[in-house]
């Protein structure tokens, strides 16, 4: 059985969190640290020192290194060949193509298309004897922008420094155009070139930990500065193409079994991503309305990576939020 990210990390959270506030429950206890310093003393009408809690509503912008997992190469673990590979998908869209063969490289390429194959198969780096199918595939996906929630929970030590940790949810969604090179209209022509549509839906857990600093910039604003460690659960919702009206998943459920009509061939669940993890600055203004509510705007950097191999390098990511703080001061 699969353990969700947040499974995971839940509970050794909630237990820091509840530790680190019986330690500081018990260190005042002992001795009353003093509530302002003398960089906070113009702020002494708020006492922001305690739990905070807040919520993120805000854009994310993924880095397009990932999206590349989409574009259906036949490297990659979802690739477009899985479909035309299969001998009652391939006969479907070829009805749909209006009966026309999609060419193959190298066998299956009549003599005057010899110089266009061999430019494609040089710029795939294909050697002799690749079984590869003649598609363009896009090669410069990218993620739409999407909005993302999160949740933030804080502990202020005083008016400028606490502890934090937040957690965001995103569903990503990329699409592009692949083109088919299907047999000509005639003998002395050149081979047509059909559109064919493929997208990719993921879904991304991330759990940040970090340190943040507050420097007045008003009697009821400062700017502040958050940075620390995160980690990520990245999991593909979905993987399709579109040729026609038909649509396919590009994702190998049927993993080493041939998918056959009307036939009893197992499904199964397939999971692709996992975990990833990186490291994140965060810089914006708050806005104090009173000790019960305040407003941060800011933007977050990530720099980080996302299981999805081979497209896994280390990448920036940004999210543009806006923060409600909800206040608990004092000792609760």
């Amino acid at each position: 059985m699969k353990v969700k990210f947040y499974q995971i990390f839940a509970f050794p959270v909630f237990t820091l969190f509840l530790a680190l506030q019986l330690l500081f429950n018990s260190l005042n206890a002992q001795q009353r640290i003093p509530r302002f310093t003398e960089e906070e003393k113009n702020w002494s009408e708020y006492d922001l020192t305690g739990w905070q809690f807040g919520i993120n509503l805000g854009m994310y912008l993924a880095n397009k290194n990932s999206a590349a997992f989409y574009n259906g190469l036949p490297d990659n673990e979802n690739n477009i060949a899985y479909i035309l590979k299969n001998y009652y998908w391939y006969n479907e869209i070829k009805q749909e193509l209006n009966g026309r063969d999609i060419l193959k490289f190298p066998n299956t390429q009549k003599p005057e298309w010899t110089g266009a194959g061999n430019q494609w198969a040089s710029e795939y780096n294909l050697k002799p004897g690749d079984t590869a199918w003649w598609v363009y595939y896009p090669l410069n996906l990218k993620y739409d922008a999407t909005i993302s929630p999160g949740f933030y929970a804080k502990y202020n030590f005083n008016n400028t420094t606490g502890i934090f940790v937040q957690s965001n949810y995103v569903k990503l969604k990329t699409s592009g155009i692949f083109q088919l090179v299907i047999d000509s209209i005639t003998g002395f022509s050149e081979p047509a070139l059909r559109h064919g549509f493929i997208r990719g839906e993921e879904e991304r857990i991330s759990i940040d930990v970090g340190i943040s600093k507050h420097y007045r910039t008003g009697r009821a604003t400062s700017f502040f500065i958050e940075t620390g460690f995160s980690l990520n659960s990245t999991e593909v919702l979905s993987h399709k193409i579109m040729i026609g009206n038909r649509e396919y998943s590009i994702v190998n459920v049927y993993l080493n079994q041939n998918w056959v009509p009307n036939s009893n061939v197992t499904a199964y669940k397939v999971y692709q991503g996992g975990l990833g993890y990186g490291l994140f600055l965060n810089g914006g203004f708050k806005f104090i309305f009173s000790e019960t509510i305040s407003i941060d705007p800011g933007i977050q950097l990530y720099f980080k990576n996302i299981n999805l191999k081979p497209y896994n390098e280390f990448a920036t990511n940004y999210y543009f939020y806006v923060r409600m703080i909800f206040s608990f001061f004092g000792e609760i």
